[in-house]
């Protein structure tokens, strides 16, 4: 009886190879970039705000409002209600400046509430973050308060230093994942810095 042999298996295509692999690679690199998404937004965000930017003093908003919704949502001690929080301070702020009427006669009585109701809860009594949020309203506030009133230069200077020091402070919170949902922080951190760099570019230019 004569012994078939089959015949061998022809040798793997190191083309084909390749190609599975990078079809193997584009979903995780879609899945990767995907999870980002608070990155892209505050990129696209920033990129709209920056478009017509002549004076950065103007961005000493975005410390206060950050900073309060930060405290806001450690006194609620719901981290995910952050973007609501915010898009409510915003929408307060917006209605205040119709009305001609200064700001922080509304903003500050607001403040001291929160402050009062977070400690009599207990929230802003809690070690950590949670205590630490009422010297960060403090800190962001003097500059929010002050730039606006000083010379260009230094108000610059004040406003991309509060900026990129709000940025850090949202590093902190996404990495313990505390006070404010993680996507939150990712999000305002990349917008703080992006505009913390135009406004200390700003401010370079206009010494020139």
């Amino acid at each position: 009886m004569r012994k078939t042999t089959s015949a061998p298996a022809p040798a793997p295509n190191p083309t084909d190879e390749a190609e599975a692999g990078g079809h193997a690679r584009f979903p995780r690199l879609a899945a990767a970039l995907a999870r980002r998404w608070p990155t892209w937004l505050a990129v696209a965000f920033a990129a709209v705000v920056l478009v017509d930017l002549d004076d950065g003093r103007g961005f000493a908003a975005v410390l206060l409002i950050a900073a309060l919704g930060y405290l806001a949502t450690a006194v609620i001690d719901r981290p995910g209600a952050i973007w609501g929080v915010i898009a409510g301070l915003v929408a307060l702020l917006a209605l205040v400046r119709t009305w001609d009427v200064d700001p922080w006669l509304l903003l500050a009585p607001l403040a001291l509430l929160l402050v009062v109701a977070g400690l009599v809860r207990g929230q802003l009594r809690r070690p950590g973050l949670f205590a630490l949020q009422t010297p960060a309203l403090l800190a962001f506030g003097a500059i929010a308060l002050g730039a606006p009133h000083v010379p260009p230069g230094l108000g610059h200077l004040l406003v991309a230093a509060g900026l990129l020091g709000h940025a850090a402070w949202d590093a902190v919170h996404w990495r313990s994942g505390r006070v404010v949902a993680r996507p939150f922080a990712e999000w305002c951190g990349v917008l703080d810095l992006l505009l913390g760099v135009a406004v200390l570019l700003l401010a370079a230019a206009t010494r020139l």
